[in-house]
């Protein structure tokens, strides 16, 4: 069996854990769904975000190094997520019904695997496509046994699809720009979703007349505000500087094949804590992601280490 470093486990580590903080966030963001405009959230969730880096910057906890590395090539990135992706995401799901919207954001891993192996020339291994069918396949049937009726509506589809291409965007400019470190993406990708969301909110709220009401969420709902420090610090920080670290150690493709891991969350805690139903064939499914996953990232290493070995004892007896 070939040996994996302990840099590609920790990335491996780190991935589960971003997924299952995502997967998480479920709980805390149907606390509060349809109670607070969508912008409302979203600009707490990243200034609350962007405040937690701050601190940690300004208390030594993470190096930020942008005098000697302007942070504008980062803005290309931050285009597409934060920016597009969220709102493609909000308002695709809000036109369309839940099995329809995560059957189209589960197509992520495999228009990443295609993208990386256009753009990037990482070319994958037969047992990456073969996980990410498995796991793409798996994700499908566990929201389409959510049993909610097609919508069939044609502008929510494209910002579904319009979420997924700026996913895997993101997934590909993340991976050329290895200038920067994952802390220091992470803190743009904060500081732009802040202040872009604001602006947002600020917008939206002042056409209703709900700007007072925007400004004061955080001191006068408890649930609006336990929510955001868990989606700004929990989520947009800590997962995305998880998920950052690990499409620079391993790779776009591999690092996306983990987003099934955050469905499979999703549906646990549902179980688990809000006692929804749990039938045979969601654990079926749960176990092609599961296994989709493994051969992704354990098996692939597995493979490739062997034909370096096999290539490296080739050249020695040549």
């Amino acid at each position: 069996m070939g040996k994996m470093s302990w840099r590609e486990i920790s990335a491996m580590l780190g991935s589960c854990c971003s997924s299952m903080l995502f997967g998480l966030s479920f709980m805390f963001t149907k606390r509060i769904v349809g109670t607070v405009p969508a912008f409302s959230l979203l600009s707490w969730r990243f200034l609350m975000g962007a405040v937690a880096m701050s601190l940690c910057a300004l208390l030594g906890v993470v190096h930020i190094d942008y005098k000697t590395k302007k942070p504008w090539p980062l803005l290309r990135m931050t285009l597409y997520l934060p920016a597009a992706y969220f709102i493609f995401e909000t308002y695709g799901i809000e036109l369309t019904s839940a099995s329809e919207s995560g059957t189209i954001i589960a197509c992520i891993p495999i228009f990443t695997v295609l993208a990386s192996a256009l753009f990037l020339h990482e070319m994958p291994s037969k047992f990456q496509v073969g996980g990410v069918l498995l796991s793409t396949v798996g994700i499908v049937i566990i929201t389409l046994l959510k049993g909610t009726s097609p919508t069939f509506n044609p502008l929510g589809y494209v910002l579904l699809f319009g979420a997924v291409f700026s996913d895997v965007i993101y997934f590909i400019h993340n991976r050329q720009l290895t200038a920067y470190t994952p802390v220091e993406k992470t803190y743009f990708m904060c500081l732009t979703g802040a202040v872009f969301f604001t602006v947002c909110a600020l917008v939206y709220n002042g056409v209703h007349g709900t700007v007072t009401e925007y400004l004061t969420l955080p001191f006068t709902s408890g649930s609006f505000l336990t929510s955001c420090l868990y989606l700004g610090i929990g989520c947009t920080t800590l997962a995305f500087l998880l998920t950052n670290r690990s499409v620079t150690i391993i790779g776009p493709t591999r690092t996306s094949a983990f987003s099934g891991l955050t469905t499979v969350i999703s549906v646990v805690s549902g179980v688990v804590f809000l006692h929804e139903p749990f039938s045979l064939l969601q654990g079926l499914a749960t176990a092609l992601v599961l296994a989709g996953i493994y051969c992704v990232n354990i098996l692939h290493s597995i493979y490739t280490a062997r034909r370096q070995a096999a290539a490296e004892q080739k050249e020695q007896t040549v």
